[in-house]
């Protein structure tokens, strides 16, 4: 008991310390909460040190026990909270680990050489593997991968080198076929999107680009939907690097939206709708019809004049992007079509609206 006194004791004269260090911090933050909050917590937190200090003292100067219990248990509640904390956190890690080692795990043992073969981007070695015997492109490993999934998912993730795109093209020459669940049969925890296996990997943007090229040259459908049977085209996780991709296969750029509120907009009206111009100049450039209208009677001049008002800006990227979709408007003789003030300044436009609710991941 003496020593569980004495480290309360100790713990009392650390969070005191601490407390008046709040009380001495400068104040930080752009706004007056956030320059107020170290002394905002350090005059809601001295009340519970001092109250916690006297039970302390009076529960060994002869108070009652359940004094002194009340008062440790107060003083060792950071201590507590702390533990469990990095118990949670290290439990989490254990499990992010155990998830990560079932990935590229099959019951073959060829398969299994060749997904350790990709996990270190081993292009040679996946090469000779592929070529010694014809592997089983239909297993799947612990978390229902095949070996093309299994390659196609470390391709795509974040910060993997210009190789892992390489050992998805050895797969597809060798036979693989490009199947759209090679990264699941069905929609996992994991991701809405896994069994879309094109939808999947065009959301990824520039880090996909190289695979959904490799994917396409092999047979995959440039013209996939998502899982709810949406063109892809007007899946808001695009990039123009990937519409770039899927135009040099062959996909129908002018591919009308089936969702109910843009029901027969085409990409261009869409993209001109969320003020994403980057992306309406690409379907402007790529043969979209500027003139068309959607049976709800929108059409791009209507829509423009909604979210391009006179007088509003951008800056930056997205001033330069949507100079750049007036002057290819301008080129194409439809200045006719943008807001007056947009015409005769094009650096001017509306500030993005945001982005609709529904789109899925």
């Amino acid at each position: 008991m003496k020593a569980i006194v004495t480290l309360g004791w100790i713990l009392l004269a650390l969070e005191a310390l601490f407390v008046a260090m709040l009380f001495v911090q400068r104040n930080m933050g752009d706004d007056a909460a956030g320059r107020g909050m170290a002394t905002g917590f350090a005059i809601a937190l001295s009340p519970v040190v001092l109250i916690a200090g006297a039970l302390f003292l009076w529960g060994q100067r002869g108070g009652p026990a359940p004094v002194l219990w009340l008062a440790l248990a107060v003083i060792y509640a950071p201590v507590g909270f702390g533990a469990v904390t990095f118990a949670r956190g290290t439990f989490r890690k254990i499990d992010r680990a155990a998830a990560r080692a079932q990935f590229g795990k099959f019951d073959d043992h060829h398969l299994d050489a060749i997904a350790h073969a990709i996990d270190r981007y081993d292009v040679a070695t996946v090469s000779k593997l592929v070529a010694e015997a014809k592997p089983d492109w239909t297993r799947r490993d612990r978390v229902d991968h095949t070996i093309l999934g299994h390659a196609i998912h470390r391709a795509i993730e974040m910060g993997a080198p210009p190789a892992s795109a390489e050992v998805v093209r050895v797969l597809l020459a060798a036979g693989a076929p490009p199947a759209r669940d090679v990264l699941s049969p069905g929609r996992t925890q994991r991701s809405v999107t896994d069994h879309e296996l094109v939808y999947h990997v065009y959301g990824h943007g520039e880090q996909g680009a190289p695979v959904l090229d490799a994917l396409l040259a092999a047979g995959a459908d440039p013209n996939a939907n998502d899982e709810d049977g949406r063109p892809i085209l007007f899946s808001t996780y695009g990039r123009v690097a990937s519409l770039e991709v899927l135009a040099r296969h062959g996909a129908k750029l002018d591919a009308l939206d089936t969702r109910s509120d843009y029901l027969g907009w085409s990409p261009l009206m869409f993209w001109v709708q969320l003020a994403t111009w980057d992306m309406a100049r690409f379907f402007l450039e790529h043969g979209v019809s500027p003139t068309y209208t959607a049976p709800d009677g929108k059409n791009l001049a209507s829509i423009l004049a909604e979210v391009d008002p006179p007088g509003t800006q951008y800056y930056g990227p997205d001033e330069a992007h949507h100079a750049a979709f007036v002057a290819a408007l301008t080129a194409r003789g439809l200045s006719g079509l943008l807001p007056t003030a947009a015409a005769a300044a094009p650096g001017t436009s509306a500030a993005a609206p945001a982005e609709p609710d529904g789109e899925p991941r």
